[in-house]
């Protein structure tokens, strides 16, 4: 938390102050005017405060600045836990709440809309409508995490890169790739509904046991440093920034096909603080929320209509977003567990 404290001026662009930023964008938010969201407001500054729960700290530390820049005297709380959702469902059990607002995965929420834990909640009130609004009208999308590839930009050559997942099998990237044993197989899941289980297993294979790309555990960080390795596969698009931000000179690609996995919000029935829950909720599944997601925290969203620049950069390279769906929830984890053994050597 103190080191995401310490370069908080640089993600607003070292001079531009948060206040700008969020006034910037709350400017064109037509909604935050209307009678309804002015109640809500009034009534959640009377609870004071709202409790956010969050996979990584990362998400939590900007949002909690710009919510109170935008609604002043509700003060957020945050938890940041990639597993948070197994212990609310335990605390529920014995009839105990703590969260009002839940930020996660697709599917790290599908378990909480199983046992009947999310709340309802009226997204219109905050122009958020159609496709984004999702799990039966219980959450509302927010960002995507978008895989792609770091590459460090001063040991590789601009017209050699690669624009196409399959180009990494050519022989210059032997001995150059690393990627991640949790990331690698997920990115296969995505392009498994495109290509097929089977060319993509092969595919696989070649990138580990033909061009000897190293599978470790841990962040890329070090090896795009020292250039042991040039090119980090199955990264995310909001890590080359950190990157970056940590002094390494690195940039992303937008590949061929854009895999993105899905994130989202949601109140949880029995908020503690049902108002401010709502509020917070609302507001970052805004367009002014995804707008200050990207501009603040570098997560962006991919969806059809966004208004971000990942979004209109995506488009331009006339690239194929691969969305995360529900409906091929379970088939990409089923990919998942038939891809990670071979990943990981423990086939």
């Amino acid at each position: 938390m103190k080191h995401l404290r310490s370069v908080w001026p640089l993600l607003v662009g070292g001079a531009v102050g948060l206040a700008l930023a969020s006034t910037w964008v709350s400017a064109q938010s037509e909604w935050a005017k209307r009678p309804a969201v002015q109640q809500l407001y009034e009534k959640a500054k009377a609870e004071k405060e709202v409790a956010l729960f969050v996979p990584n700290a990362r998400e939590s530390d900007w949002m909690a600045k710009a919510f109170s820049e935008r609604f002043p005297g509700i003060a957020v709380k945050a938890s940041a836990d990639p597993q948070y959702s197994t212990r609310l469902i335990t605390e529920a059990r014995a009839g105990r709440y703590s969260a009002d607002v839940l930020s996660h995965s697709l599917g790290g929420l599908i378990e909480m809309q199983k046992r009947d834990l999310l709340g309802n909640m009226d997204w219109s009130s905050f122009d958020v409508r159609g496709s984004n609004v999702v799990l039966g009208g219980l959450a509302a999308t927010t960002h995507n995490f978008v895989y792609t590839i770091i590459y460090a930009r001063d040991k590789v050559d601009a017209m050699d890169l690669p624009r196409k997942w399959t180009d990494l099998i050519e022989p210059k990237w032997k001995g150059r790739m690393v990627t991640q044993a949790f990331l690698l197989p997920r990115l296969m899941g995505f392009l498994a509904l495109e290509w097929g289980p089977q060319e993509t297993e092969k595919w696989g294979r070649a990138l580990i046991e033909q061009q000897g790309t190293l599978v470790v555990n841990s962040n890329s960080e070090r090896y795009l440093r020292t250039g042991e390795r040039v090119l980090a596969v199955a990264e995310n698009v909001a890590t080359s920034y950190q990157h970056k931000r940590n002094g390494i000179n690195v940039d992303f690609l937008v590949m061929d096909l854009v895999p993105a996995t899905q994130f989202i919000v949601a109140i949880t029935k029995n908020a503690p603080h049902p108002n401010a829950a709502r509020l917070l909720a609302g507001w970052y599944a805004s367009d002014e929320g995804k707008a200050l997601s990207e501009k603040l925290n570098n997560e962006s969203d991919l969806r059809p209509g966004s208004r971000g620049t990942l979004f209109k950069r995506v488009n331009d390279n006339q690239s194929k977003i691969l969305l995360e769906d529900a409906s091929t929830m379970a088939k990409r984890a089923e990919y998942y567990k038939q891809f990670s053994g071979f990943i990981r050597g423990t086939e």
